[in-house]
C-alpha cells in the first residue's frame, strides 16, 4: 500500500478517539474519556466536512449492498461525493483536531489505538484524496483499491453497521440500508414502527428523530410502570432492568443496532397496551 497518513485520515480519526474512549471508561479515567467525547462532539458535528468525509469514508468500508452492481454504482457516486468537499475548511479542521489530540495525548498514544478494518480505512481515505487531486496514486495502485472496495461493497450484509444519512453521501446507500431495516421487520411493522424506519432514513432532522425516541422512551416506561403494579415482586425486579436499558437508549446515538431496539420498544408498548 502507498504511504499513508493516519493522522489525516477521518475515518480512522474518528476510530482513535471511539477506542480511546473505551479504554479509557476501563482504565476508570474518566477525564480522558470526557475528553475523547468532546473532541468526537466539536469535530465531528453534523456541519462539520470532517463529519462529511467521516461519513462517506464509513460508507465504502462498512456498508455493504450485496452486489457488484450496486457497489459500481455507490462507488462512483462516492466519488462525485468526494468533489464536493470543501477542501480548505476539512484541512483546517484536521489541523485544529491534531493539534488538540496532540497537546492532551502525546503526539501517539491516541493513533496507537487498534482499529479493525484499519488497511480499508487508509485505502478509502487513500482514493478520497485521489479523487480530489490531493493524493498522486499510480493507475495500477487506483484500480487496485477501487477493486477492494468493490469487493467490500459487494459482500451481503451481515452485521448491523452505522446508517448513512449525510446529503453528501449516497443515496443508494441510503436505501439499501433501510431496505435491509425494513425487510427485518416487514412482517411485523406497526404503523410507528414504519414511522421511526422511515424517519431515520429519509429524515431532514435528525433532532426530531430523537424526540420522537425520546417519548417512545418515555411512553414504555410509564406503560410498564403502570403495568407491573399489577404483577409479583420477581416481575418488579425484572422490569427495573428493562425500565434501565429504555433510559439508556433514550440517549442514545441513533445506528442501526439502537434503531432495532426502538422497535422492539415500540412492540413493548403494544403488547402491554394490549395486555
Amino acid at each position: 500500500m502507498a504511504r499513508h497518513n493516519k493522522k489525516r485520515n477521518a475515518g480512522l480519526l474518528y476510530e482513535f478517539l471511539l477506542r480511546s474512549i473505551s479504554r479509557s471508561l476501563v482504565e476508570q479515567d474518566d477525564s480522558k474519556a470526557e475528553k475523547s467525547k468532546m473532541l468526537i462532539k466539536k469535530y465531528f458535528a453534523a456541519n462539520t466536512e470532517l463529519h462529511k468525509e467521516y461519513r462517506l469514508i464509513n460508507a465504502l468500508v462498512n456498508v455493504p449492498v450485496g452486489s457488484e452492481a450496486l457497489a459500481k454504482l455507490v462507488l462512483d457516486e462516492a466519488r462525485i461525493a468526494a468533489l464536493r468537499f470543501d477542501s480548505g475548511k476539512l484541512r483546517s479542521e484536521k489541523d485544529n483536531l491534531i493539534r488538540e489530540i496532540n497537546h492532551f495525548y502525546g503526539p501517539e498514544t491516541v493513533y496507537s489505538e487498534t482499529v479493525q478494518k484499519y488497511k480499508e480505512y487508509a485505502t478509502a481515505s487513500s482514493l478520497i484524496k485521489y479523487w480530489r487531486n490531493e493524493k498522486n496514486l499510480d493507475i495500477g495502485t487506483v484500480t487496485q483499491y477501487e477493486k477492494v472496495l468493490l469487493e467490500l461493497l459487494s459482500n451481503e450484509q451481515k452485521t448491523s453497521n452505522e446508517e448513512v444519512v449525510d446529503s453528501n453521501v449516497d443515496a443508494l446507500v441510503v436505501k439499501v440500508a433501510s431496505d435491509k431495516l425494513r425487510k427485518k421487520y416487514e412482517s411485523k411493522l406497526s404503523k410507528r414502527q414504519s414511522e421511526i424506519l422511515n424517519e431515520y432514513a429519509f429524515g431532514k432532522d435528525p433532532k426530531m428523530l430523537k424526540e420522537k425516541i425520546s417519548q417512545i422512551c418515555d411512553q414504555a416506561r410509564e406503560s410498564l410502570l403502570e403495568y407491573r403494579e399489577s404483577q409479583n415482586e420477581v416481575f418488579f425486579d425484572r422490569s427495573e432492568t428493562v425500565i434501565k436499558k429504555i433510559e439508556n437508549l433514550k440517549n442514545s446515538d441513533m445506528r442501526d443496532e439502537n434503531i432495532s431496539k426502538v422497535m422492539e420498544v415500540l412492540s413493548l408498548i403494544d403488547e402491554l397496551i394490549g395486555g
